[in-house]
């Protein structure tokens, strides 16, 4: 009579705990903007899922932009980041641009970003792609 009660308590331990962890939150794949001028871009796939503006290229603190769900049901998407800098009728000579962010993927941070440069503006004045599940 013990074993069975012994048993019993084992599985419904077990039963309880994998109902604890199928219902865990996923880990942390997200993008943490700290700098963006003049706005951002992300998509997943192809398709823009995210899109953030600064105020003459000032955030109002960092953006924390939540990956996960775009790509939970995608094996190894692929991830592209692009910085438009806008059109500055009043530049003569230069428009400064800035773009500062850290990546993480399954709770890691993976990458950090900060490149900065100059364009009269008006498109895409950088990006770059990450292969998801291969960062």
């Amino acid at each position: 009579m013990k074993i069975t009660s012994k048993t019993s308590a084992l599985t419904f331990i077990f039963v309880l705990s994998s109902f604890y962890f199928s219902n865990a939150q996923p880990k942390k794949n997200s993008i943490l903007f700290h700098a963006i001028d003049n706005w951002v871009e992300v998509y997943v796939e192809g398709e823009m899922v995210f899109k953030q503006a600064s105020d003459a290229g000032q955030l109002n603190g960092d953006v924390d932009f939540d990956l996960n769900p775009f790509i939970k049901d995608l094996r190894d998407p692929i991830v592209e980041i692009k910085l438009i800098n806008a059109t500055c009728s009043t530049c003569d000579t230069s428009n400064g641009w800035v773009i500062e962010f850290e990546v993480f993927q399954d709770g890691e941070s993976v990458d950090y970003i900060i490149e900065e440069g100059d364009s009269m503006g008006g498109d895409v004045v950088w990006s770059i792609t990450y292969e998801w599940g291969y960062i």
